[in-house]
């Protein structure tokens, strides 16, 4: 009994590891992906960076034989997309916001069926400004799945209520015993990106060029707010964290879905990573869906993906504030 209580702790810390990348994967468009995610795509580390010496040795002083050194590449500061990446990118402008304010969006996530999380997405106007919107995203893990992998995350974004354009996003990643902050900054007229990340180990940076970036929250909204059409792929430049993503959403058809706050017609979507900063998360979005509500609304519904062991699913459960659940099912 023993030996089959490890396995099946090794086996869930496995895949909330997955599934938290998973996860990322999807908020960059979607919500959803905040669900299920945060702890992995928020906890990759940044790599500390410093100056290298990568001038060959002096010829009269060789090498030792058989010491071979091998020094990392640097990234270049500030990192830009590759060129053939850049191109499949297109700028997007925002249609109806299909949020009010005030609105929130409760979700919980699953694995094989037995809840871990949930996560609570609100939006609002700034009090004193109210030409932005302010959206924010809170995960909790259950006290089931704290015996495995503890989380506690959140984050805020501030976002033009005309072009959904982000200033900046900040996170709180308090996952098991780790505690880091990280803050993007986006500078759109200069088309830079810094993301700064705060621990007890002291402070790290890292610069990005991006001519149309978004964070994860204003990504989903300017995903959401596009016409959506069976066939048709959409790409978002997204910085969430350590890491920057280019999310691709293709489109496949429209299918009933049943949830616990009734039944909804919804597209089909399936999420691809065409890049990331690190290089290292591609292969996570594979077996993942999302379903997205086929009316103006487009409220993001569900989110399952393949885990190491059956599968992880976010499912919205309530929405409160103005336009609840009643209009959500018209």
């Amino acid at each position: 009994m023993t030996g089959i209580a490890r396995k099946h702790a090794a086996g869930a810390r496995r895949v909330n590891v997955r599934g938290g990348a998973l996860a990322s994967i999807v908020i960059a468009a979607f919500m959803l992906i905040i669900v299920a995610t945060v702890a992995g795509a928020l906890a990759a580390p940044i790599p500390a960076s410093g100056p290298l010496n990568l001038d060959p040795p002096a010829q009269d002083q060789p090498a030792p034989p058989h010491k071979h050194r091998h020094f990392p590449t640097p990234a270049p500061t500030p990192m830009a997309l590759p060129p053939e990446v850049k191109a499949k990118v297109p700028a997007y402008k925002p249609g109806p916001i299909p949020f009010h304010d005030g609105e929130q969006l409760i979700y919980q996530a699953s694995w094989i069926g037995i809840p871990a999380a949930q996560a609570r997405i609100e939006f609002h106007k700034r009090p004193k400004d109210p030409s932005r919107w302010i959206g924010e995203i809170w995960i909790e893990t259950n006290p089931f799945a704290d015996l495995f992998y503890k989380m506690r995350d959140y984050m805020r974004e501030s976002m033009a209520d005309d072009t959904l354009h982000t200033s900046g996003v900040h996170l709180v990643q308090h996952e098991k015993s780790r505690l880091n902050y990280y803050d993007v900054t986006i500078d759109r007229p200069a088309q830079m990106v810094t993301i700064t990340k705060k621990n007890h180990k002291g402070t790290q940076n890292r610069e990005f060029i991006a001519s149309d970036p978004w964070g994860p929250i204003s990504g989903a909204m300017i995903a959401l707010t596009q016409n959506f059409e069976p066939g048709k792929t959409y790409a978002f430049d997204v910085f969430s964290g350590s890491q920057r993503y280019v999310f691709a959403f293709e489109v496949e058809r429209r299918e009933k879905i049943h949830l616990s706050i009734g039944d909804f017609d919804a597209w089909r979507i399936v999420p691809d990573v065409w890049y990331v900063s690190d290089g290292a998360l591609r292969s996570q979005a594979h077996g993942t869906v999302l379903w997205i509500s086929a009316d103006e609304r487009h409220l993001p519904l569900r989110i399952e993906a393949q885990a190491f062991i059956g599968y992880v699913r976010a499912d919205l459960i309530k929405i409160d504030g103005k336009d609840g659940v009643e209009n959500a099912l018209k």
